[in-house]
């Protein structure tokens, strides 16, 4: 008999469960198609006066590196050259929806645009540093680094590489502000890169 009782009570239990998630889940997915439409239904804002990021390549001492025998540093340079002369934003983390609510749904193909050369950009920063850092450079190799954090480039070599010059250099106070700093943002690799400094503290 009671084994009965708890049987039914089991089965009264996972039909509220069942229930409550497909509420739940139809809720979700009415706010989702809300915000679709929403976003389809947005002004198309005017791109011409954004804040657009500018690769201050003069600020880099590239000129240690002229006679380099690494063949990507000019391509390197090439490339970021090239960047300079588009539209750069950091859009990280924005969905297609969030794009188009905040600059419209015709500007989704350009903003799209946009933020794949942010990222190239910030993979060529690291590629950069390392170019430095094969020709044992480690303070050239934190000022391109220091850069791409500043701008918010989600690469996580740009960390650690950073966090490795620092100790390098025995900059200890600026190494906790890199730490506080990772600390604070917002994307995937973010544990990763925390563990990694952790690992290089403790070496310290």
């Amino acid at each position: 008999m009671i084994f009965t009782f708890i049987f039914i009570a089991f089965i009264v239990w996972l039909t509220i469960a069942i229930k409550h998630a497909r509420n739940k889940s139809d809720a979700t997915w009415d706010s989702y198609y809300d915000r679709e439409r929403e976003a389809d239904l947005a002004p198309n804002r005017d791109l011409t006066n954004l804040s657009y990021i500018t690769i201050p390549l003069e600020k880099f001492p590239l000129n240690f590196l002229e006679n380099t025998e690494n063949e990507d540093f000019p391509m390197i340079v090439d490339e970021l050259e090239q960047l300079n002369h588009t539209r750069l934003l950091n859009l990280n983390g924005k969905t297609n929806t969030d794009l188009k609510l905040e600059y419209g749904p015709k500007n989704l193909k350009e903003m799209q645009d946009i933020a794949d050369r942010f990222s190239r950009a910030t993979v060529l920063l690291t590629d950069l540093a390392k170019c430095f850092l094969e020709e044992k450079n480690p303070s050239g190799a934190a000022t391109v680094l220091e850069y791409g954090s500043e701008i918010g480039s989600d690469i996580s070599t740009n960390y650690t590489l950073l966090g490795e010059c620092y100790k390098e250099l025995g900059e200890k106070e600026k190494f906790d502000e890199l730490y506080k700093h990772v600390q604070g943002m917002d994307f995937i690799m973010k544990n990763a890169v925390l563990k990694e400094l952790d690992e290089m503290k403790t070496d310290q």
